[in-house]
């Protein structure tokens, strides 16, 4: 009888065979086997990511171990802009270098030659063009914290800043909506373009007039429902969605900017007792008043240094200056987001000069509440500062400076074929300290056998481990 189950007539002489898996429950090289006789073992793959790995993507679980990466990856671009002011002092004008972004930077050359009595006004300005939560009222807020560290205050005030931050930045957020409108309807058929193209006009005038509450509302009420339901009809999950996501953000940050919501959140911090002593006289117009001065003055800080590097990565980027040159600013742009992240407790600043004709690159990085580690009671903060360096002809430095209570422990790691000038570098440092009044505790210098690393330096930054988790 015929055998009319098989789907196919068996192969003469191999009736007999039966076919055998290859696959054990046991094998190791299997990634945990479906077995619905027992409970298999633990999986080898993981959508997790530890920060120790870096084989595997981007982990999503973790704001933070996300940051922790990148900052392990991006490390400190200093050899490679050094590396690269060092080439461009030579020749300005590259193979596939546009004439553009040539006079950027010869522009840009000219503004880093400095004396060493300009060299402090620079730094400082760069300082300065860093702190965003500057002024009278932030100190405050920064001694409440310091003297009056309670869960909640802490968490109310962390509240008002992220409100405080949206509203200082209103001006940036109203570009970004207008920009992302614009852009969406690139992508968009004429006949959804036009329409978004009106709503667009009536925001930019609405903005414009600084009605906010109109903007909010034309947003909320006309635009969020038009562009929902381009999506819902015309499927698009392309670039015209990806530029919808960023625009709820905005949209986001925007209504959370909003002045009245920032006072509600301010009046909050007033029934802390800490808090009620310092600002219970201002009234709601002169706290207005104070809190608009004070993102005013973040936006006036001039740093020309800064704008002119924003216009070069802007121009490098888009290619105009070679495969080497974008890869070069594409580290420069990367290093700079890192170290501005909201999880970074430091401040960062970049220093390009060219002083007594020699290139240098440097980047700093300066924690102003370093913990004092004796252990001892201090009268005055202590401040703890990494400084790299390459210096034309010479080489990589790394400079480690704490201060605290009058007393500076300096150490220096200088390049390997300078290890002869290690007593004269110490020496130096000594002299350098007495002269400014202060006290040299620990003094040295010793040939570079690795670079520094910010988290051997600042091990504060993994204390962020035990904060709460806010992806989404």
């Amino acid at each position: 009888m015929p055998n009319i189950i098989s789907v196919t007539n068996p192969v003469p002489g191999q009736e007999g065979n039966t076919y055998r898996s290859p696959i054990t429950p046991n094998d190791p090289q299997i990634q945990n086997i479906p077995d619905p006789t027992r409970v298999g073992r633990a999986d080898a793959r993981t959508d997790r990511q530890d920060t120790g790995n870096t084989e595997i993507g981007r982990r999503y679980d973790s704001y933070f171990q996300a940051f922790l990466q990148a900052l392990r990856d991006a490390g400190s671009i200093t050899e490679i802009a050094s590396r690269f002011l060092i080439t461009q002092s030579g020749t300005m004008v590259l193979s596939g270098m546009s004439d553009g972004i040539a006079q950027e930077l010869a522009q840009f050359m000219q503004m880093i030659q400095v004396g060493p009595e300009e060299l402090l006004s620079l730094l400082q300005n760069q300082f300065s063009s860093t702190t965003r939560f500057g002024g009278k009222l932030f100190e405050a807020l920064r001694d409440v914290l310091r003297y009056s560290p309670s869960a909640g205050l802490k968490n109310d005030i962390l509240q008002f800043l992220k409100k405080y931050n949206d509203f200082s930045s209103t001006a940036h957020i109203e570009r970004n909506l207008q920009r992302t409108l614009q852009q969406m309807s690139w992508f968009m058929p004429s006949r959804f373009s036009s329409t978004l193209g009106d709503y667009s006009s009536q925001l930019q005038q609405l903005l414009s007039q600084g009605d906010r509450s109109g903007a909010m509302n034309l947003i909320q009420n006309t635009l969020l429902p038009f562009l929902s339901d381009y999506v819902s009809q015309m499927h698009d999950r392309g670039i015209a969605r990806n530029l919808l996501s960023l625009f709820i953000l905005d949209v986001a940050r925007y209504e959370n900017g909003n002045p009245q919501s920032m006072l509600q959140s301010f009046y909050q911090l007033l029934g802390y007792s800490s808090m009620k002593g310092r600002f219970s006289d201002l009234d709601s117009s002169q706290l207005l008043r104070l809190l608009q001065e004070s993102a005013t003055a973040v936006h006036a800080e001039q740093n020309p240094l800064a704008d002119r590097l924003g216009q070069m990565s802007h121009a490098a980027l888009r290619g105009e200056g070679g495969a080497d040159l974008r890869q070069t600013f594409q580290a420069l742009v990367d290093s700079i987001l890192v170290n501005q992240s909201v999880y970074m407790p430091l401040a960062h600043v970049m220093l390009p000069v060219q002083m007594d004709g020699r290139m240098m690159f440097s980047e700093m990085w300066v924690d102003p509440d370093e913990q004092n580690e004796s252990g001892s009671p201090s009268r005055e903060p202590a401040m703890r500062m990494l400084l790299k360096f390459d210096i034309q002809e010479l080489g990589m430095f790394d400079l480690v400076l704490t201060y605290h209570d009058g007393t500076v422990d300096a150490s220096l790691h200088c390049p390997p074929h300078l290890q002869r000038f290690t007593d004269l570098f110490t020496r130096k440092m000594e002299s350098l300290a007495e002269q400014e009044g202060l006290k040299a505790a620990t003094i040295l210098a010793a040939p570079m056998t690795r670079p520094l690393a910010i988290s051997e330096v600042f091990p504060k930054i993994y204390e962020r481990k035990d904060s709460i988790n806010v992806a989404i």
